[in-house]
């Protein structure tokens, strides 16, 4: 049942025997409405009006503990918990009583003989047995010195210095006379014939000792000059300078005094130089500058007159050398269209082989650098040599089909040298294994 006070001063809710709701709104003074409901209806109450402006009342004290209530129940037990850490070993107990001794074990093996004792001192010596029979009689004795010798006898009669009464002629044709002269004239002495026979006339020995040379640097200027014990290899294009030579002969009172001869090629190049075995030098510096695979060789000869008749000795020879460079390597290059080109792979492909080569096979064992994906294989070489006829693996497999086919370009040496070359290149990168053989063959 609703109600209405217009502008309450408070309202009081109260409860009676636990079903009964009373509400109380008091406006002010007296003036006082109760309202008594029981629980159905206590959704159902309204009041109207706004609460007054008045301020709120202080907080009230807070009332007294109410009595703890029973003690519940007690729960289920819970799950047993995980073991504990093992607690610390205790410490150890007294040994026990010795037990008794166990049957006798049978006998163990002898052990080795013990080393030999000392020997012990030497017995007395017996008595002496009887006198044996007489041994055979011993061999001579070695012969004593010779006596003094006796006086010598008186000198025979001068036999003289016996000749030949008349000439001989040498019609023996062994070489053991080949030496002699004939005929042997009359008159001469037999001493002179046996002589002449057994004391064959040697010819003395010449040597060419150094060839002094100066090479060409690649500016063009030249080193200072050597003396070259054993010639030189050079690529085509590099000049060569001679200045002099040193030489020896073994007996130079044998040989001619202004006989010795400087050749070039088996062609004299200066002759008239003394035979006193001392450095010389040429009348004027030779230049060699070839420019095509070539060789020159050096030598000097000397007049032997010892015997009466002049023998040419002749030196060894000491050769300077001009030859070709050869080259085969490895590259990522493809492929090259033009002389430039082909300039810089040249310029790559320094190892393995990278050397003055004579016209003709060449070979080298394979690089990490043909052994290396992307890396293809190349080979060059002077165009005028022609196609090889194979190019061998490990001295027994033909691959020159494993190769494309060449192509040819000009390239121009250090040395001012223009020359076609022929390169070839390996039909697959990573060609060829470290250390196999890799055989050019023409």
């Amino acid at each position: 049942m609703p109600i209405s006070v217009e502008q309450p001063k408070s309202i009081k809710i109260s409860s009676e025997n636990s079903d009964i709701i009373k509400v109380s709104v008091v406006k002010g003074g007296t003036d006082t409405k109760v309202v008594v409901l029981n629980q159905a209806a206590n959704n159902n109450i309204s009041v109207a009006g706004a609460i007054g402006a008045g301020p709120a009342g202080a907080t009230g004290a807070q009332g007294p503990t109410g009595a703890q209530g029973p003690t519940g129940a007690q729960g289920p037990q819970g799950d047993q918990g995980p073991a504990g850490a093992d607690g610390a070993a205790g410490a150890q107990g007294d040994q026990g009583p010795a037990g008794s001794t166990g049957p006798t074990g049978p006998a163990g093996a002898d052990g080795a003989p013990g080393a030999d004792g000392s020997d012990g001192a030497q017995g007395a010596q017996g008595p002496a047995g009887a006198q044996g029979p007489a041994g055979a009689a011993g061999a001579d004795g070695t012969q004593g010195p010779a006596g003094p010798a006796g006086a010598a006898g008186a000198d025979g009669a001068d036999g003289g210095d016996p000749v030949l009464t008349s000439a001989i002629t040498i019609t023996n044709n062994d070489a053991a006379f080949a030496h002699m002269s004939s005929p042997i004239a009359s008159g001469t002495s037999l001493e002179a014939v046996v002589r002449d026979i057994l004391e064959k006339y040697n010819i003395t020995s010449i040597s060419l000792q150094n060839v002094s040379r100066a090479l060409e640097n690649t500016d063009g200027s030249y080193a200072s000059f050597v003396n070259d014990t054993n010639g030189e290899t050079v690529e085509v294009g590099r000049g060569i300078k001679i200045q002099g030579f040193d030489y020896n002969i073994v007996d130079n009172t044998q040989t001619a005094d202004t006989s010795v001869v400087f050749y070039e090629n088996n062609s004299v190049l200066e002759s008239g130089f003394s035979d006193d075995n001392a450095a010389k030098t040429l009348s004027a510096t030779i230049t060699r500058d070839l420019t095509s695979q070539s060789t020159r060789s050096y030598k000097v000869t000397a007049i032997d007159d010892g015997s009466g008749t002049d023998n040419t000795i002749t030196s060894g020879s000491m050769s300077f050398r001009w030859y070709f460079r050869v080259r085969i390597g490895s590259s990522t290059s493809t492929a090259i269209t033009s002389d430039g080109e082909a300039a810089t792979l040249w310029a790559q492909l320094t190892a393995p082989l990278n050397s003055l080569v004579a016209q003709g096979d060449f070979q080298t064992s394979g690089d990490a650098g043909m052994d290396t994906q992307g890396k293809y294989t190349w080979i060059a070489y002077p165009n005028a040599w022609g196609a090889p006829n194979q190019i061998l693996l490990q001295g027994v497999t033909d691959v020159l089909s494993d190769f494309e086919s060449p192509v040819n370009y000009n390239l121009t040496n250090e040395y001012g040298v223009t020359t076609s070359y022929r390169f070839y290149r390996s039909t697959y990168d990573d060609a060829f294994a470290v250390g196999q053989t890799l055989k050019v063959d023409f």
